[in-house]
């Protein structure tokens, strides 16, 4: 046992769940001292840990405990680990607690982690007070606390924007105008609510004396929903580049062609997410117009994966800066040996975080440890961001569904970043990130009761019989076309896709005009993998 509570010195688990409970449930005094020195003068991960264990141990000073909770919660807060046990809320809790009763100032930062939680209200109405406070639930959305606390005649933007936030429009206007009486900004969000409550004209007024594109972008949605469209393409023009978007559309609707590509170049030649999608859609209204300088402009300013769908290959990624092995390799592949992965991504997770510009080193031993998500992250958006985990299942399943492992590498990459435990806001899960009715109807296809989504293999199979399936379903087109109705069907569903092309008369019609950005925007991401998983060898 002592070799194992040493070597938990040296690299200790990311979380309590994962450490050694039993042995540090029952640590004796002196063993609890040994590991105190380690939290007091250790390093790296071992030491934060080794605090970690502490704070529940009443024989170490409060304020010595309140310490280690709070380190040990900004490092989880930071991480940003895709792992169970590694969400910083229940560290936050700890440490909340045990600042407050050190009367440790940052006690009001931590509980501020936990809004909107009653327990968190509570304890920020006795700790703050005045602007910190007013501000600190608001950004925690705890609107109806903020009303309560919030005196009349004080901060009318917040007291504003908290009736906005909760649905009640009606009593967020009057302060909507009074704080537009001490800032136009005001006017924007009068405007919206007066949207919300079907005072369309009124809205209208009040956006237009505000002059800025977020209030045009609101005016275009409005006039658009009134049927006047070449007014709202007037106000899209002057707005973001969602309403330039929009704006393109609706000219197009009208049949003014001509004026849609130009916008459409204005658009392509920008950095927002519309510019690949712009530019892809000029170079298609700029061969139906017969314009080929600006088809050719068109091509030039395409970028990205949909450039593959007009025989543009992209550039690759470049290439991650060289590296030496880690001073933490050695550390790690001790940690594996004992079967201890868990501490050793807790290692390499430290390491990064205090030295994030090592991540070419680092992200082969988040890769070595299965972290994939957190070394895509890391080493975006150079080529060691495109890894090729799960090989051979991903080579067999490719092959036996006849399809290019390079997209089901692609198509992995977009849906969970190689993570088989990846649980979406949806619902949507594992590797292949399927919604569980699809999940059987897969398993269907296949002859067999449903498999566990989240074992990495089963989830590899069924995401190449799906893909595949769904490219037989997409047969009306071939080569990067064909590809790209099943990707599009994979992420919007073969219904949505299938109709949305038969009603926009073709798939580049439909690409435009179908009703959702999701699937729009997933398809370049998955076009832009595959490309990128091309051109490495």
């Amino acid at each position: 046992m002592r070799w194992l509570l040493v070597l938990s010195w040296i690299a200790l688990t990311s979380c309590r769940s994962q450490a050694l409970p039993e042995p540090f449930a029952s640590l004796e005094r002196g063993v609890t001292e040994e590991v105190r020195q380690v939290a007091l003068g250790g390093e790296g991960y071992a030491r934060m840990l080794s605090g970690w264990l502490l704070v529940d141990r009443e024989e170490v000073p409060l304020a010595e405990r309140a310490e280690y909770a709070w380190r040990y919660a900004l490092f989880l807060e930071e991480v940003r680990a895709f792992e169970p046990g590694w969400e910083a809320k229940a560290a936050w809790r700890k440490a909340a607690f045990l600042l407050q009763k050190a009367q440790d100032p940052r006690a009001f930062s931590a509980w501020q982690k936990l809004l909107p939680e009653e327990e968190a209200v509570a304890a920020l109405l006795s700790l703050g007070e005045g602007e910190r406070l007013w501000e600190a639930l608001f950004q925690g959305r705890a609107y109806e606390a903020l009303l309560r606390v919030l005196p009349l005649g004080v901060r009318p933007d917040l007291r504003a924007q908290a009736f906005f936030r909760l649905g009640r429009y009606g009593e967020a206007l009057p302060f909507y105008r009074e704080w537009a009486r001490r800032d136009p900004r005001g006017y924007l969000g009068l405007g919206y609510a007066l949207w919300r409550l079907g005072r369309r004209e009124e809205a209208l007024e009040a956006l237009a004396r505000y002059p800025h594109p977020e209030s045009r972008y609101a005016q275009g949605r409005i006039l658009e929903e009134m049927g006047r469209v070449l007014e709202a393409v007037e106000a899209y023009r002057q707005s973001i580049p969602q309403g330039i978007w929009r704006a393109t559309g609706l000219l197009e609707r009208q049949g003014l062609k001509k004026e849609a590509l130009a916008l459409y170049l204005d658009l392509a030649r920008g950095t927002s997410p519309y510019a690949d999608d712009a530019a892809l859609r000029a170079y298609i209204l700029a061969g139906e117009l017969g314009l080929a300088e600006s088809r050719r402009e068109a091509l030039d300013l395409v970028q990205g994966g949909l450039g593959l769908l007009l025989g543009k290959e992209p550039l690759p990624p470049p290439p991650a800066p060289s590296s030496s092995p880690p001073p933490e390799a050695s550390l790690v592949e001790a940690l594996v040996a004992f079967g201890k992965e868990a501490w050793a991504r807790g290692v390499v997770r430290y390491a990064l975080w205090q030295r994030p510009g090592d991540w070419p080193a680092l992200v082969p031993l988040l890769y070595r440890l299965g972290a994939y998500r957190e070394g895509i992250r890391a080493a975006w958006p150079t080529l060691l961001a495109y890894p090729r985990p799960y090989r051979e299942w991903v080579e067999a399943y490719a092959g036996k569904e006849g399809l290019d492992p390079n997209l089901l590498y692609a198509l992995l990459h977009v849906e969970s970043r190689f993570d088989p435990l990846a649980v979406s806001p949806t619902g949507a899960l594992g590797l292949g990130q399927f919604l569980r009715s699809t999940w059987e109807d897969v398993a269907r296809m296949l002859g067999e009761p449903p498999a566990d989504p989240f074992d990495p293999e089963a989830s590899i199979r069924y995401a190449a019989r799906y893909l595949r399936w769904l490219m037989d379903r997409c047969a009306a087109y071939r080569g990067l076309e064909q590809v790209a109705c099943a990707v599009t069907a994979y992420n919007g569903g073969v219904g949505y896709t299938l109709r949305g092309i038969a009603r926009e008369g073709g798939l580049y019609a439909f690409l435009r005009f179908q009703e959702r950005d999701e699937p729009r925007e997933y398809l370049a991401q998955v076009l832009s993998a595959y490309a990128a998983y091309r051109a490495i060898p």
